[in-house]
């Protein structure tokens, strides 16, 4: 029986695996709850993509809490933090809003007093114009001690309003600053699967009127094993001249994002079959352009390749079903090399390269 080598997709599942085995090993011998925003900071931590963060969990010993581990998690604006990071800046902006509201209520009950002050005063010289001169003074003694109290704290007031007011700018910055982790992916600055899920969503909610958008899922071969061979650090510099170009190859209203380890995907909005694939073309070249420097190699470099598979919105009913066609046309491009439009050949293949069988 002839054994065949193990094709690209059985290899990606097989690290995958291993990855989760060794994640799972790791948060039981630290007593790690099962969360999903703990699977993320112990991968990143063990990734070595975050040195400082690896240093920072090995700090806090065996057994870490998980209030250290969230403070963690918040400190290096993971994305599966960026929820509870929310969370706490909206309860510190209610009680920021709840003290000046306190603030304010006292500033007025103290307003209120002295005018009823004044109003008797203005009552009294009413009705007694005799009055002796020591009882008048008396009164106006009290009156000025009263209104001077009431400027102090007028002046205390201010001052405590515009801090108040700093922090809770502060907050909203905060707040801004956990929507926009929650939809980009932090080591590109790109946007992100959940970005990706709401264009695709916005593209078959509003009506276009003769207008065509196409999916391009690509992976860029290799960059995992250049990772694994090469340290993180170069993994990470080729991802962040990816996203330049990629930037530069789409026009302004497209939209790119990067939805895994060396996935991402394209949304061109106009364009027919024949359109994206020149689109698809030219990511491919860029990704074959740029020449990449292994450390201790200064005069020799490596390059990557790129499959893409593409689908169009007119062939799809839904953002999920047009998700899952550019998926099949992606897996047919990696199992036979190049760029791949769906077609319902593909959909009977579910994928797959049509193998001959063996005579």
């Amino acid at each position: 029986m002839t054994q065949h080598p193990p094709t690209a997709r059985a290899r990606s599942q097989a690290r995958n695996a291993a990855i989760i085995q060794k994640l799972a090993h790791s948060m039981m011998r630290l007593g790690v709850a099962v969360l999903p925003r703990n699977y993320e900071l112990i991968y990143e931590a063990l990734s070595g993509q975050m040195p400082q963060l690896s240093r920072d969990l090995a700090a806090l010993g065996p057994e870490p809490t998980q209030e250290a581990l969230d403070e963690l998690g918040i400190k290096h604006k993971l994305v599966g933090h960026s929820a509870l990071a929310a969370d706490r800046a909206r309860a510190e902006a209610q009680q920021t809003l709840g003290e000046l509201t306190t603030m304010f209520a006292d500033a007025l009950a103290r307003k209120h007093a002295f005018n009823g002050q004044l109003q008797r005063f203005a009552a009294r010289l009413a009705s007694d114009p005799v009055a002796t001169m020591s009882e008048f003074a008396d009164e106006a003694a009290r009156l000025r001690d009263a209104a001077g109290l009431l400027m102090n704290e007028e002046t205390a007031l201010r001052a405590a309003i515009e801090m108040h007011s700093q922090r809770l700018g502060e907050l909203e910055g905060d707040l801004e600053e956990s929507r926009m982790a929650l939809n980009r992916d932090r080591l590109t600055g790109l946007p992100n699967q959940a970005a990706l899920s709401k264009r695709l969503n916005a593209v078959f909610e509003i009506e276009r009127s003769g207008q065509s958008a196409a999916l391009v899922l690509v992976t860029v071969e290799g960059l995992r094993d250049l990772g694994e061979q090469h340290g993180s650090a170069l993994a990470q510099k080729v991802l962040s001249e990816f996203a330049t170009v990629f930037r530069k190859t789409i026009k302004k209203n497209d939209f790119v994002a990067r939805v895994g380890l060396q996935e991402f995907a394209f949304v061109c909005y106009d364009v027919t079959a024949e359109n994206a694939e020149t689109i698809a073309r030219r990511i491919h070249q860029s990704v074959a352009e740029l020449a990449i420097t292994p450390p201790g190699r200064a005069f020799t470099s490596e390059t990557l390749s790129l499959s893409a598979g593409i689908a169009l919105t007119p062939a799809a009913t839904s953002a999920a079903e047009l998700l899952g066609q550019a998926e099949l046309a992606l897996t047919s491009a990696r199992a036979q090399g190049g760029i791949r439009v769906y077609s319902s050949d593909i959909e009977k293949t579910g994928g797959k390269a049509c193998v001959p069988a063996a005579a």
